[in-house]
């Protein structure tokens, strides 16, 4: 959407759900899914008595997507008291990070020009998006409200581990909105802390939103926009917001600062409640639990544990590697997806024993964004669960480059491989007859009889008539006993009607 005359100014506030074994200060489970208050114990239920432990993986987490958003790492940070009463949280107050983050100035980079594939984007079209600050806390509770005006509680959430990511007020449109939030979610999987999953809570996304008439520095009265559980909710919700506040605004009306929810079934929002600032929560130090030390060791550590990140991957895979652009960035999406990719090509090289290394990328890139990310596409699996692995996937890219099975065969062969997870890409080839043969003395004899057996069609070819060159071709194949390679048939064909030409010509 176009905003003429003025300029949106968003900022993202992100909740991130860890990936742990326990609650971040409690032992329960945090499995999704489970039935009602299964995953809850005195300490996440906020029972008298009971202390919190802080669970170490929720810090590592925190260090490592401090590190790889270019973040400060503070070297001490306090757990907070944050107050309100809400049936979903028992204790009546959260615990939470408040004026000292685990983490904070960090940046993020997004490439809004060239949409969501920054592979092909040039340089001069980054836009680095400020973060203000990264923070550990726990999370509340589920309200389940019946549509006859019952409302259930389930407490498996609380006590599930979070990290808040608040971006400063960098974002200026709505797509930009949203492919931030698609590279923090590659981010987060890339880091093996979360899996990113907006449909089920994983990833939590409330909108700071105001609009300022074009070439004005001071903002404008913010609104915030909560209840979206998708990017593409997200967007739209901008949208909206953004558009009704310009409308607001042109009639003169004043924009009232409050919280928003989002109503995707309808395309509009509501209101929830007026704005509430900090200190409404009266924030106190937590009295149970002792400032998080961070030492450079630790951080030391941490950063030694960081994988190759989505950007510097796909500038490796197009410079070193050998790929297009497009590939690269198609590949390393999802880390597994890429990992899976170069899997396959250190088993080709294996075979292959050098060559042209490019092709081979090429081709490997090939087999994986076409069969490969369609099956797991349809058959809804992870790279990971599919039954034709790495090691399994080269062998029939090596029969592919060696033009042992044509590409309609290889498809065939890779079907098959899907059901015969114990069978070799060469076994079930050979069994169904899909070898073809590439020497041209075992297909030139076939090639020579149906062109002698076919005068008449010859000489309606040598008159001008060339698509004839595709009968010869078929005659061929059906002649040969087995699988000839096509691009041979094809050339020895052209071979021999251009030598009855010469012929043709000598004799006149």
């Amino acid at each position: 959407m176009a905003y003429e005359n003025y300029e949106p100014v968003i900022g993202l506030e992100v909740h991130i759900q860890l990936q742990t074994d326990t609650k971040i200060f409690s032992p329960d489970a945090t499995a999704f899914g489970a039935a009602p208050n299964t995953q809850v114990d005195p300490i996440s239920l906020g029972h008298p008595g009971t202390l919190p432990v802080l669970n170490e993986d929720v810090v590592t987490h925190a260090l490592r997507l401090g590190l790889a958003t270019d973040c400060s790492i503070a070297p001490r940070s306090v757990f907070a008291r944050k107050h309100y009463f809400y049936p979903d949280l028992p204790k009546g107050y959260q615990i939470s990070q408040f004026d000292t983050p685990i983490c904070y100035d960090g940046v993020l980079d997004i490439f809004p020009a060239a949409d969501a594939d920054a592979a092909t984007a040039p340089e001069d079209t980054l836009r680095r998006i400020g973060l203000t600050r990264i923070h550990m806390e726990e999370d509340a509770g589920k309200s389940i409200h019946d549509a006859g005006g019952t409302t259930r509680l389930d407490y498996n959430r609380c006590g599930v581990p979070l990290l808040e990511l608040v971006t400063e007020p960098d974002l200026r449109s709505p797509r930009e909105a949203a492919l931030f939030l698609e590279r923090l979610r590659q981010l987060v999987r890339y880091l093996g802390i979360s899996d990113g999953n907006m449909e089920e809570g994983s990833l939590r996304c409330d909108a700071n939103v105001s609009v300022r008439p074009r070439g004005r520095e001071a903002f404008g009265t913010r609104t915030e926009l909560k209840n979206m559980n998708s990017i593409r909710h997200v967007e739209q919700a901008l949208d909206y917001e953004i558009a009704r506040q310009i409308a607001a605004t042109e009639q003169g009306e004043t924009i009232a600062q409050e919280t928003l929810l989002w109503d995707p079934d309808t395309g509009t929002t509501r209101p929830m409640r007026s704005k509430e600032e900090a200190h409404d929560y009266r924030y106190m130090p937590d009295p149970d639990l002792v400032a998080v030390s961070v030492d450079e060791d630790m951080i030391a550590h941490a950063r030694e544990t960081l994988p190759e990140l989505p950007r510097a991957r796909r500038h490796r895979f197009v410079e070193e590697v050998g790929l297009p652009p497009y590939d690269a960035g198609v590949l390393t999406e999802e880390r597994a997806v890429a990992d899976y990719f170069e899997d396959t090509l250190r088993h080709l090289y294996k075979r292959t024993k050098g060559g042209d290394t490019d092709a081979q990328a090429k081709a490997v890139s090939n087999f994986v964004m076409t069969e490969v990310l369609r099956v797991i596409n349809e058959r809804n699996l992870s790279i990971e669960a599919l039954p034709v692995g790495p090691e399994r996937l080269a062998q029939l890219v090596f029969l592919r480059l060696q033009n042992k099975v044509s590409s309609n065969a290889a498809q065939e062969v890779f079907e098959a491989m899907l059901e015969a997870p114990d069978q070799s890409a060469g076994a079930i080839a050979d069994a169904r007859g899909l070898i073809q043969v590439s020497d041209r003395s075992a297909i030139a004899p076939v090639v020579d009889e149906v062109l002698r057996d076919h005068p008449d069609q010859v000489q309606t070819y040598l008159g001008g008539k060339e698509g004839l060159v595709g009968f010869f071709i078929g005659q061929v194949m059906q002649r040969f006993d087995g699988s000839p390679d096509p691009q041979l048939v094809r050339s020895l064909v052209q071979e021999g009607l251009e030598a009855r030409r010469d012929a043709s010509s000598a004799d006149e």
